[in-house]
């Protein structure tokens, strides 16, 4: 079996923020840029799955979940985090990614510190998102969301107004059960 030469992750940072710039395509451009970054030896094939069966090697875009990380920056771009908390996890998610791409690069040489790194990182993450949705999905935020589509619902339709009119106390029921007693619930131990 033919032993990979390791690449440089700088290489791999410089690529990633290109695909990220380039929205997942352009790629002659994306080889142009890596080459004037002084990275000669880049080629845009690098980034793409090849082969089948045994033979089989996967690009980049694959190998270090690139895909995922485009939705993320698409759904994001122009958009700021609404609170600290969501800058926070923002943040904790670059520096994740990033010791990731240096692991995946450094394969079983990866420094232990690094991958502890990570999962302080991934662990941090998974902290902010429990912690983002439990602010988000809540009795009081479906009240506010309930009020603006009660003022709405007219503008909208006549219909919808009188159905959620007639609708509100077994919305409210509902919410309750959903959203109340679950917050009420003691943590696991």
């Amino acid at each position: 079996m033919a032993v990979q030469a390791r690449t440089d992750p700088e290489t791999i940072k410089d690529a990633f923020a290109l695909y990220l710039k380039y929205n997942g395509g352009r790629f002659e451009l994306i080889e142009e840029e890596m080459h004037r970054l002084g990275w000669a030896s880049f080629r845009k094939q690098i980034l793409f799955d090849k082969g089948k069966g045994k033979n089989e090697r996967m690009g980049w875009i694959t190998r270090f979940g690139w895909e995922n990380a485009l939705k993320l920056h698409v759904a994001s771009a122009g958009t700021a985090a609404e609170t600290s908390a969501e800058s926070l996890l923002a943040e904790n998610e670059f520096i994740r990614k990033a010791a990731y791409m240096e692991i995946a690069a450094g394969g079983v040489r990866a420094s232990k510190d690094l991958i502890y790194q990570h999962n302080t990182y991934t662990q941090n993450c998974i902290k902010i998102l429990d912690k983002l949705e439990a602010a988000r999905d809540n009795y009081a935020n479906f009240i506010y969301f309930l009020q603006w589509l009660t003022k709405w619902a007219p503008q909208i339709s006549p219909e919808l107004a009188t159905a959620i009119a007639d609708a509100e106390d077994a919305l409210l029921d509902r919410a309750e059960k959903e959203f109340v007693i679950e917050e009420e619930k003691p943590e696991d131990v």
